[in-house]
């Protein structure tokens, strides 16, 4: 009995180690390049915009055109290793995506060969469906899609949310333009409105649309109106705000009660001017984004962080040790309820690609934490004695 027993502790103290570690090991990420196809030009790239729960990215493609000055943009998804154009995007003189659903819905904009107009569209296995409101044209887009399918934009110069079945402006009383930015899966919806402002100048101001009426965001201390960047499921918001006074900018979280925190910089190096720009949040509350930082390369200070539970962190510290010193991490755009994250980065500080981090240890630890626990329920089990004839 008391050797079973030292069993039982044994495998629970293994058990709780994994545990241990395996949040401990949450802190590093393992990169992945996103290959962008062969042939690739001297000047062509892959600019990642949204990543969902599955790990697939949508963004844009950028390939050399006719003419040596020409690149011609492309709407793109990875759903796996290499970022291929969306299905008929041939069709197109060209096309952006900015949103990714775990659907692997897309939304963006196309322009046709004969109009110098955008559309907003939302795209699903191959078919485009043109997401104006009205039959009008204009330089318009969809920025962002919820789980559902409902999407949000830009047209006429006003928003709009497609509910799944039409799309309808949002009304933003007084506004003189405005556009969607993002919105969550309870349908809550954030964005920016254009005013006039005395002296025939115009103020933007950021807004929370909540289905029924319309808000405007307060200010941070001490700065210019905030611009709203997206809002998760939970309500919280993610913006950035301009500080005259000291000539920073820096990025703060709205919570759903309206408590304002901001995200702290990195250490920025002597004659820098404080720069935290924040562009992604995920439903557990961290964000992603980029800072001026002390990690400088030939071309830039600005490195891609991490906040988590109130503290920010530069990625470059969190990658894993053999990726670390070859890579640098200069911007991070996106990031998803797993925690992996989408991005630009140089490699050996001379040529950028678009990269996808991804928390290690992969789920093989919880496997092993599972088996551990398994033990536990074999040396627990008592014996069973068979009778004696």
């Amino acid at each position: 009995m008391v050797a079973r027993h030292s069993l039982v502790g044994l495998a629970i103290s293994a058990a709780l180690a994994l545990v241990a570690a395996d949040a401990q090991a949450q802190l590093r990420y393992r990169l992945k390049v996103l290959s962008f196809g062969v042939p690739v030009g001297e000047e062509e790239f892959f600019n990642p915009a949204a990543i969902n729960n599955l790990g697939a990215v949508a963004g844009t493609g950028y390939r050399e055109g006719d003419e040596w000055y020409d690149l011609n943009a492309i709407a793109h998804v990875a759903l796996g290793k290499t970022a291929v154009p969306l299905l008929g995007a041939e069709a197109f003189t060209e096309s952006q995506a900015y949103g990714i659903n775990d659907r692997n819905q897309i939304v963006g904009s196309y322009r046709l060969p004969d109009t110098g107009d955008r559309v907003p569209y939302l795209y699903q296995g191959g078919h485009y469906r043109n997401l104006r409101v009205e039959d009008t044209k204009g330089d318009d887009f969809a920025t962002d899609v919820n789980a559902s399918g409902q999407a949000v934009g830009r047209a006429n110069g006003r928003a709009f949310l497609f509910d799944g079945v039409r799309s309808r402006y949002i009304d933003v009383p007084g506004a003189v333009s405005s556009q969607a930015l993002a919105l969550n899966d309870h349908g809550s919806v954030v964005g920016s409105a254009t005013f006039n402002a005395p002296g025939g100048d115009y103020e933007d101001r950021a807004f929370v649309y909540d289905g029924r009426e319309v808000r405007l965001l307060s200010s941070p201390p001490n700065s210019q109106p905030a611009q709203v960047v997206t809002i998760n499921n939970p309500g919280q918001m993610a913006t950035i705000a301009y500080n005259p006074d000291d000539n920073a900018t820096r990025s703060f979280i709205y919570e759903a009660d309206g408590q304002v925190t901001q995200i702290a910089s990195l250490a920025t190096p002597p004659g820098e001017r404080e720069v935290t720009t924040v562009t992604g949040l995920n439903n557990r509350g961290w964000a992603v984004g980029r800072s001026v930082g002390s990690n400088c390369t030939e071309s830039t200070c600005f490195e891609a962080f991490l906040w988590r539970d109130g503290k920010t962190v530069s990625l470059n510290d969190l990658l894993v040790p053999w990726q670390a010193k070859r890579w640098h991490l200069s911007d991070a755009v996106a990031i998803n309820d797993r925690g992996q994250i989408t991005g630009r980065a140089s490699f050996d500080f001379l040529a950028f690609d678009t990269y996808v981090l991804t928390p290690v240890p992969e789920p093989q630890g919880w496997a092993l934490l599972l088996a551990g626990l398994g033990l536990v329920g074999m040396v627990a089990r008592p014996r069973q004695h068979r009778p004696v004839p």
